[in-house]
């Protein structure tokens, strides 16, 4: 068995490091990759459902996490889907959680989530591969980083095959455990003017370690450009944002007034312990910040920040004038504010929560990414 390879991988400490070859390992050919999509994202988010997309990515997520704590998983969140990584033993379980979270998408949110599952044999098979490593953002958390062309592969046969989707018969013994994913934050307006969604892929790997530094140059370091200052994290008391996470549980309108009240209690009790600074309960919005996927990497460089209309003015500039060079292609999203969902294992312990700009976020980014390619 090789369940543990993932949390065995050494983990580098900046970004920057991800144009570096040495940092990589090849996953084992008997993995996984599981991919997941929403079908005409782009509808869904100009009708509204910008929030209620980035739930069912990160259901997709949570759902397989929590079949197997004791495994290390690598998986990348999307905005309007997600990459997750996983060895032969839970491939079963998997499958089924994905058949779950695809029912749970259309009963809950009217979204269509495709799902599909790739070997890394398979990948390999198409002269890509899969390479891999892992960031430190925290003591608490590490963010997968990937390489080799294997995830846009997965993407394309995702989006452009039947061979590799999921159409499992659904087991009706099996329960899906999405325990711990929750939505209770209002949204978090940004703490410059402008809150960016990034997406940049560069000609030539070594660059990246460039544009990185670049960027670094005109909206500062990671600490200056996060998309979230602990202050304006607020807690949530509104119906219609609770709503997302309740939808999860019915879709019965009495029901999810219940489920709410219930979400408010806790919010409640949340707010009254941070308000206190009782025992662990004073760190909690530093633990949560500490825990944000703002910047990954997985055949493509995904970032979340802050900007002022000025440096929003100067690093669209550059990135423009390297797109001209034909060096790299970019997409960017800009929004006033940010939307974080979140993963809680251990209330006190392990989070993740995924960041995503508001009003479509990655997924406009996408949009506008394509439209460069097609140039």
């Amino acid at each position: 068995m090789n369940d543990d390879f993932y949390s065995k991988l050494k983990a580098i400490n900046s970004i920057k490091e991800i144009a570096k070859n040495n940092i990589y390992s090849k996953l084992p050919k008997d993995w996984y990759i599981l991919a997941t999509d929403i079908k005409d994202s782009t509808i869904a988010i100009k009708e509204g459902k910008y929030k209620e997309v980035n739930m069912v990515g990160a259901l997709t997520i949570i759902s397989i996490l929590n079949i197997n704590k004791n495994i290390d998983l690598p998986y990348v969140f999307g905005g309007d889907g997600a990459f997750v990584i996983i060895p032969q033993s839970i491939y079963h379980e998997a499958k089924q959680s994905l058949l779950a979270i695809q029912k749970i998408s259309k009963d809950a949110y009217s979204l269509d989530l495709r799902i599909a599952s790739i070997c890394i044999d398979e990948v390999c098979k198409n002269n890509k591969e899969v390479l891999i490593s892992k960031l430190k953002v925290s003591k608490d958390y590490y963010q997968a980083i990937i390489n080799g062309g294997g995830l846009e592969l997965c993407d394309d046969l995702l989006k452009n095959s039947n061979n590799f989707l999921i159409n499992d018969k659904i087991d009706e013994n099996f329960q899906v455990d999405i325990s711990g994913l929750e939505c209770r934050w209002e949204a978090i307006p940004s703490p410059k003017d402008d809150t960016l969604s990034i997406l940049i892929k560069s000609k030539n790997e070594s660059y990246y370690e460039n544009i990185l530094s670049n960027i670094e140059s005109i909206i500062g370091d990671n600490k200056k450009r996060h998309p979230i200052l602990e202050n304006a994290l607020k807690l949530s008391f509104k119906d219609k944002d609770l709503n997302y996470e309740s939808s999860i549980y019915s879709q019965n309108f009495f029901m999810k007034r219940l489920i709410n009240l219930k979400l408010k209690m806790i919010n409640v009790i949340g707010y009254i312990l941070m308000k206190l600074n009782l025992k662990d309960w004073s760190t909690y919005k530093q633990r949560v910040l500490s825990t944000t996927d703002t910047e990954k990497f997985d055949d493509i460089l995904r970032m979340v920040v802050s900007t002022s209309k000025e440096e929003t003015q100067i690093l669209e500039e550059y990135l423009e004038k390297e797109f001209q060079k034909n060096t790299l292609i970019y997409g960017i999203h800009k929004s006033d504010s940010a939307l974080m969902t979140c993963l809680i294992f251990e209330r006190h312990g392990r989070h993740i929560h995924f960041v995503d700009g508001s009003n479509g976020g990655y997924a406009l980014a996408a949009k506008d990414f394509k439209n460069r390619v097609a140039i």
